[in-house]
């Protein structure tokens, strides 16, 4: 009779570790389940940012004048912005105004630690909804990083802050773009180093 009870503490020790192991092994597992619905995730999340054919992004890539401006948008993050449904008009540097930077200052704004400072320049070119040259007039306008540009319009030229914007209406599936020589500086940079030149 003592058998008995000795196989049913057996078999009851047994499946206690047997479920014990299971649950070790579940543990070590879900943490690469995880791994991998994060990769979908992060994947998926990518793919929603690619800039629609016809956008002001694909617009300015596609622009033989604007491979300094295209790369600063992509540091910054900004061509997924600029890429999508959203309405913008983008007063745009062309790769001459950059190059009126000394090239300390660009490279120093391209580093991953200068991202924001570099977001605040770009968007101080950009003011929310589609503005053609016709519809523009002189004053004020707000832009998306928040400071105001001063616009100028008169028979024969537009200026933004004292530029002369060359080439204007360059239309976009979700904007405007006109063209400007001079890369735009908000005050929010000032003394940032060789803006001010």
């Amino acid at each position: 009779m003592k058998t008995v009870p000795q196989t049913k503490h057996q078999i009851m020790k047994t499946k206690h570790l047997t479920h014990a192991v299971l649950l070790i092994s579940m543990a070590a597992l879900t943490p690469a389940a995880l791994a991998q619905n994060d990769t979908v995730t992060k994947t998926v999340i990518t793919e929603k940012v690619i800039a629609q054919p016809g956008s002001l992004t694909t617009v300015i890539a596609g622009g033989a004048s604007f491979s300094t401006l295209t790369k600063a948008l992509k540091a910054a993050g900004l061509d997924a912005t600029l890429g999508q449904k959203d309405e913008f008009t983008v007063f745009a540097p062309t790769d001459e105004a950059f190059g009126k930077l000394p090239a300390e200052t660009l490279t120093k704004l391209m580093l991953p630690e200068n991202k924001e400072k570099l977001r605040m320049l770009l968007l101080y070119h950009v003011v929310a909804g589609r503005v053609l040259a016709a519809d523009l007039i002189s004053g004020d306008v707000k832009t998306v990083n928040g400071e105001k540009l001063k616009v100028d319009v008169s028979t024969n030229k537009i200026e933004v802050n004292g530029e002369k914007v060359y080439s204007a209406d360059v239309i976009a599936t979700n904007g405007v773009m006109h063209s400007i020589g001079k890369v735009l500086v908000p005050k929010s940079l000032d003394g940032f180093v060789g803006l001010d030149q």
